[in-house]
């Protein structure tokens, strides 16, 4: 299977500011907190600096002294929305095999009990499909990142004997994001109608037994 070919290093500063004493970290999060509900409802581009002060009760130059930009703000939204999503990510990785794929249900809980961060996530994705948008690149590595992890997880599946032995990790992982992401789009757009976690314990009975039929472990 070809391999992806690294993704361009995003030309921006992550240097944090206003956030080296416990009062400015604080009200650092609490800016991000207001942003993320405003860019979840409306979307990046719909919403100003000014608006995202205004709600959170600070001068526009007061918002920029923590984030530098508007575009600083936005990847200060992304990396507290994934910072959740990176640790479990990485602690199936850890795991492995059967016992991590058998997680996914956790997974869809959490989102389940967080929409907005779904929504958040949903729409800024969407915003971001252009080459040219500012967090772009941080979408294609993120996913880069997520296709290695799963297939990280089935291959060390495959190497225990726990899943078949004919298995391609890569295509699989692509198959797991491709579900997992248009399950979540389709609740998105009609909660009331998708039980999210209800469709995700069923798919797991499936894959896992897909995963294993004809293992020699």
């Amino acid at each position: 299977m070809p391999q992806d070919s690294p993704p361009r290093i995003p030309r921006r500063a992550r240097q944090p500011r206003g956030g080296t004493t416990a009062r400015g970290a604080k009200r650092r999060a609490e800016l991000i907190a207001v942003a993320a509900l405003l860019f979840a409802d409306r979307g990046y581009r719909g919403v100003g600096v000014g608006e995202v002060a205004q709600r959170a009760g600070i001068t526009e130059p007061g918002l920029l002294y923590h984030f530098g930009t508007k575009e600083g703000l936005l990847h200060a939204v992304i990396d507290q929305r994934d910072a959740a999503s990176r640790e479990f990510a990485a602690e199936l990785a850890r795991i492995g095999g059967v016992d991590a794929i058998r997680q996914l249900p956790a997974f869809a809980r959490r989102n389940q009990a967080a929409p907005h961060l779904v929504r958040l996530f949903a729409v800024l994705l969407t915003e971001n499909l252009d080459p040219a948008a500012p967090a772009h690149d941080h979408f294609v590595t993120r996913y880069r990142q997520l296709r290695a992890d799963i297939a990280g997880i089935l291959g060390t599946g495959r190497d225990r004997g726990e899943f078949r032995a004919d298995l391609d990790p890569g295509v699989k992982a692509l198959e797991i994001l491709a579900f997992i992401d248009g399950l979540h789009t389709q609740w998105l757009l009609d909660p009331e109608a998708i039980d999210l976690t209800g469709a995700v314990e069923s798919y797991t009975v499936a894959l896992v037994r897909d995963l294993t039929d004809g293992a020699g472990g």
